[in-house]
């Protein structure tokens, strides 16, 4: 799939151009062809020393020839007429340095493309003349009646690059046009200095109590020009933290004259900006070079001040990595993953035997290897089959099942060098990606599913093996033992949608264990805030429900990702990171009344609760949990919380945007959720009734208490008031009859009960 792939590269590299100005005006030239006569001085109809492929798939009948009646600024042009083949041209390698950074432009037209394209492509050389780095521009197509711009960069090589070389190419799919024309002009490369944020875990993720440093690496400057780097910090709600500007200077005497200014120590400069410890949260760095009072060029970074943590052996989130990426940093994501709270992993395992570079399978190895060392579980994704194999369904691809249903020969041997790579490190396997339907409804589900864990029974152990699926479709029953379902819509559901589906999912009988996957809201479409809230929330949800893992899905996509692509965090990494560390391996226990009703979820986990809190309206809740409460919101930072100091009680300043209150007294959070009306409702005619307060001594010790009851004015309770002893772990029951007045409406009344508890202390506790 050629033009689906160099499209890919073409994005990937787009993001990169300069940040203000024109692309010529703040580059200097390196190379150009214009393809006029002077660079055709042996009038052989082809620019001098370019060079064309040959080959299979590369037909000499293609002609390839400088057009000397139509350019794009002079009276030639390179022109290609298409005729059914593939055609490459490259031009001669030109010197460059690693020092700068390289900028492409050029132009193109074409006529009557329908299935081929034209590319373009820039290829970086060592000192051998062997390819280390190859870029590609977007493709271009159809019927043009202007040239067409494209643009790459800019293009940062490597260390032991020193040559350039382009490349003009017609393209196609399996389709193929028999007639057409494409040209080539105007194809120029200037060079731009280097500016650079040295990346690694360290600096992504960083302790609370450190001291932060951002390294920007300068090389090629220009010592007729003036530079200055500015640097910017700004947090999750772009407002301004810190900032640095400094004139790069490359003579000594300049650094006395000019004001806030550091002397360059040759060609390549790091610079390292300190500056003292943050607060939790989420922080991004941009990094500007000016040139003659110009910006040139700008670099951004981002890290989240957090608190590491140990990571936990057991619990439900995981994460989703949907395409097997060699830029992926597959060294440091066992370390990432494991400050992210989560417990599980997907990762595609099918096309890494088909990586060019040789040690790949060992890289991955030993990164499975250390994701089982955090206590996080591999799973191994096969969505990527082997381009043999795929294009055996090319017409009729509805997704991997079609490959699996077949006989275990035919899809078997794609899989030996996998299974016996991995089935020592992975347990879990997957068919097919999240976004693959085609086990839906699939007859004979079940002894497909037991025919692929057969395979894999003859190499690994207690292997288990699972499908995608859907909210639409009704969950398969009487699912095969060690299977699993992950459940994902393309159509995002709301926390409130997803409760629902869940509820319906935890009553079906027999099935396999569900996992979800969350995708979050899009970062062209949402401010932080809604993207942030609407995940903790649906984190919250399917954690509540029972769900039995809760991933989120492709977590270095550009638009719903946790992770950019070298590792850094993303908006949305804090609000799950901070979720799921809260809610790591604990047990739901329910939730109680508020005065101000917002919604609760408590949990418990070695011997605190945790309690989750949210209002769609800003409120306020006056509340007791405990001596030793901490409060944060979703982005990891501290909510200082008022105080009463005669009850105790806290002030939660409670918004839609989740709050999670961590070391809350067990004993306390379980004696709300323990305490409650027999009956709780009066019939509607006036007149008295019966009713009793239930609850249960949740103290390690036999407790003395007393109990009040406080009801709205005009009501007759009697008793009003208990004196009750009990037990470690007992319930009590006390009885009252409340009569209502004459007038009273209907509605619910806000009704509270004052607990004042004798254990190894006093504590008051006041339960709605």
């Amino acid at each position: 799939m050629i033009l689906s792939s160099l499209a890919t590269c073409y994005l990937a590299l787009l993001a990169g151009l300069p940040v203000e100005g024109n692309l010529v005006e703040d580059t200097l030239p390196v190379l150009s062809y214009s393809f006029e006569t002077r660079q055709d001085q042996d009038f052989d109809d082809l620019p001098d020393d370019w060079s064309r492929r040959r080959g299979p798939g590369y037909p000499e009948y293609v002609d390839v020839k400088i057009d000397r009646n139509l350019g794009h600024t002079g009276q030639q042009s390179l022109h290609i007429a298409v005729n059914g083949g593939h055609a490459t041209i490259y031009s001669p390698p030109e010197k460059i340095d690693a020092d700068h950074a390289y900028v492409f432009r050029g132009y193109v037209k074409t006529q009557r493309l329908v299935h081929d394209a034209a590319l373009i492509s820039v290829s970086f050389l060592d000192h051998k003349r062997q390819r280390v780095q190859h870029f590609v521009s977007r493709p271009v197509s159809g019927t043009h009646k202007d040239w067409v711009e494209v643009t790459l960069g800019p293009l940062t090589p490597q260390a032991n690059v020193r040559f350039i070389v382009l490349g003009c190419h017609v393209a196609h799919n399996d389709q193929k046009d028999i007639s057409g024309d494409i040209w080539f002009d105007d194809l120029w490369v200037g060079s731009l200095p280097q500016l650079d944020i040295l990346n690694n875990y360290h600096r992504h993720f960083v302790d609370h109590s450190a001291e932060i440093r951002v390294s920007s690496r300068i090389s090629g400057l220009n010592p007729d020009n003036k530079y200055r780097l500015d640097l910017e910090l700004v947090d999750n709600s772009n407002r301004h933290i810190a900032d640095s500007s400094l004139a790069l200077v490359t003579r000594p005497e300049d650094v006395k004259i000019v004001e806030n200014s550091r002397l360059l120590d040759g060609n390549n400069h790091t610079e390292v900006w300190r500056l003292q410890p943050m607060e939790y949260g989420f922080y991004e760095v941009r990094s500007k070079l000016v040139r003659d009072q110009k910006s040139i060029l700008e670099k951004k970074t981002t890290f989240a001040v957090i608190d590491l943590v140990t990571p936990r052996s057991t619990g439900e989130f995981g994460w989703t990595i949907s395409e097997e990426d060699e830029d992926l940093p597959v060294k440091e994501l066992p370390e990432i993953a494991a400050q992210a709270g989560i417990n599980w992993i997907k990762y595609p395992l099918w096309n890494v035997m088909e990586s060019a570079d040789i040690h790949r399978t060992s890289q991955v190895a030993e990164m499975l290897d250390q994701f089982s060392s955090r206590g996080i579980t591999p799973v191994g994704l096969l969505n990527h089959p082997p381009k043999k194999l795929r294009s055996q369904f090319a017409k009729d691809w509805l997704g991997v099942s079609g490959i699996f249903t077949m006989p275990s020969s035919f899809w078997s041997p794609s899989l030996e060098e996998v299974f016996a790579r991995y089935t020592s490190l992975v347990n879990y396997w997957q068919l097919g990606g999240d976004d693959d339907n085609s086990f839906i409804g699939l007859q004979n589900l079940n002894e497909t599913l037991k025919k692929v864990k057969s395979q894999l029974d003859l190499i690994g152990r207690d292997t288990h093996v699972g499908i995608h699926w859907d909210w639409k479709t009704p969950l398969p029953t009487d699912s095969m033992p060690q299977s699993f379902v992950s459940i994902n819509n393309a159509e995002r559901l709301s926390p409130v949608e997803l409760a629902r589906e869940l509820q319906n999912a935890r009553l079906s009988p027999g099935g396999s264990p569900r996992w979800v996957t969350l995708t979050p809201l899009p970062k062209d479409q949402y401010t932080a805030e809604e993207r942030g809230i609407d995940l903790a929330k649906r984190m919250v949800t399917a954690k509540y429900l029972g769900a039995d893992a809760i991933f989120a899905s492709s977590v270095f996509d550009e638009q719903f990702g946790l992770l950019n692509r070298n590792g850094s965090p993303t908006l949305l990494f804090l609000p799950w990171r901070t979720m799921a560390i809260a809610l790591q391996g604990a047990r739901y226990q329910g939730s109680f009344n508020m005065p101000n009703k917002s919604t609760n979820h408590v949990f418990m986990r070695d011997d605190e609760a945790i309690i989750v809190v949210w209002n769609e309206e800003p409120t306020e809740e006056v509340i007791y949990l405990g001596e030793d409460v901490v409060a944060t919101d979703i982005w990891g930072k501290r909510i200082s919380l008022e105080r009463d100091s005669s009850t105790r009680r806290h002030t939660l300043p409670v918004t839609s945007s989740p709050m999670i209150l961590r070391k809350c007294n067990q004993q306390i959070a379980n004696w709300r959720l323990a305490a409650q009306f027999e009956i709780g409702k009066s019939r509607s005619e006036y007149g008295g009734h019966a009713d009793a307060v239930l609850g249960k001594n949740t103290f390690m010790q036999s407790v003395r208490g007393k109990a009040v009851l406080n009801v709205p004015r005009g009501w007759e309770v009697e008793p009003q008031e208990w004196v009750f002893d009990t037990g470690a772990g007992e319930k009590f029951r006390l009885e009252t009859f409340m009569t209502l007045p004459s007038n009273a409406s209907l509605g619910r009344k806000d009704v509270s009960i004052d607990f004042d508890i004798f254990a190894e202390r006093k504590y008051s506790i006041r339960v709605h």
